[in-house]
């Protein structure tokens, strides 16, 4: 597979009798899943994961990973583990997706495919998958969508004692349940975070049929973060649409 600039190199790879090593190049400013935790303070020393504009980017560049994997990696990769502790920021602050190890190939495509067993974090597995063993490339969606919820609110991905924020977020009552670290959103901010939390909530859905393919899910935080960015005045309804499978 190529490099490409949203993924984390595997630089060795060792496997042993039962042993297995693999090594990946170093990513200099950690883990995503630690900025939102605030681990060991890091949060309070760094401002500029504190910002709406750097949140959206985060998800963006994760997003284009998982899109390399399922659209351009030959042959199609599912990776199987999205969440926050696999994306690590590099030393330009590029978002990248890690731990491969638990990536193969996508049943979808002419390759042979072998069912597994479900793996993958609680509480980021696809419903379907864990529940009825199918993968697909829907899977990795649904956990780009739980980490796309956890750059908004800040908090664990863990759905069963926070489902005031998913409420709130279907009541249209999004500021009530955003990373408070960040603040506010500014003007040319307000319709990127809408337009995030609407992404992620369709990311999620019990029903892998009914959540979006990652080329529409870039191409919405793509105008997330150009409106965020001021390039753009506003967001058209059109970029409020999925097509269903």
């Amino acid at each position: 597979m190529k490099k490409n600039k949203h993924l984390v190199r595997l630089v060795r790879y060792c496997d042993e009798k039962d042993e297995r090593l693999l090594v990946y190049e170093c990513m200099k400013n950690g883990v995503v899943h630690d900025y939102l935790r605030d681990k060991n303070n890091v949060v309070k020393t760094s401002s500029l994961i504190n910002s709406w504009k750097m949140r959206i980017k985060i998800a963006l560049d994760a997003a284009r990973g998982i899109e390399y994997l399922h659209n351009y990696a030959v042959p199609p990769i599912i990776h199987r583990d999205i969440k926050s502790s696999n994306i690590l920021l590099d030393m330009n602050w590029t978002a990248r997706v890690s731990d491969s190890r638990l990536s193969f190939m996508d049943p979808e495509s002419d390759h042979n495919y072998k069912p597994m067993k479900a793996v993958g974090t609680v509480s980021y597995i696809d419903p379907e998958y864990y529940g009825l063993n199918v993968l697909t490339t829907k899977s990795d969606v649904y956990g780009l969508g739980v980490v796309m919820l956890e750059l908004l609110t800040g908090k664990r991905a863990i759905f069963k004692n926070d489902d005031n924020g998913v409420l709130a977020i279907m009541a249209d009552e999004l500021v009530k349940v955003l990373d408070q670290r960040v603040g506010p959103p500014e003007l040319n901010e307000t319709k990127a975070v809408e337009l995030i939390a609407y992404t992620a909530m369709h990311c999620v859905n019990c029903e892998g049929k009914e959540r979006p393919i990652i080329g529409d899910i870039v191409s919405n935080l793509e105008r997330a973060f150009n409106v965020c960015d001021g390039s753009h005045g506003n967001i058209s309804s059109g970029a409020f649409s999925f097509v269903s499978d």
